[in-house]
């Protein structure tokens, strides 16, 4: 479905970072980005906190790959 391409996307980034050795993805976005927020989610991130970012505070999530 066209509402899943998200998850191909993120399932192709990671099989990529984890060919080149990285193990964990980090990713931040701001407090009213609930669609960025539910895609995270949606992709096994954790929301880990706050970030500061050019002055701002940011959602911070991350996700150790397999």
């Amino acid at each position: 479905a066209a509402s899943d391409v998200y998850k191909r996307q993120f399932a192709l980034i990671e099989r990529l970072c984890l060919s080149r050795g990285v193990r964990s993805l980090r990713a931040d976005t701001d407090f009213p980005n609930l669609r960025m927020q539910h895609v995270l989610e949606k992709c096994g991130f954790v929301r880990r906190g706050v970030v500061i970012f050019q002055g701002s505070g940011k959602l911070a999530y991350d996700k150790t790959l397999a």
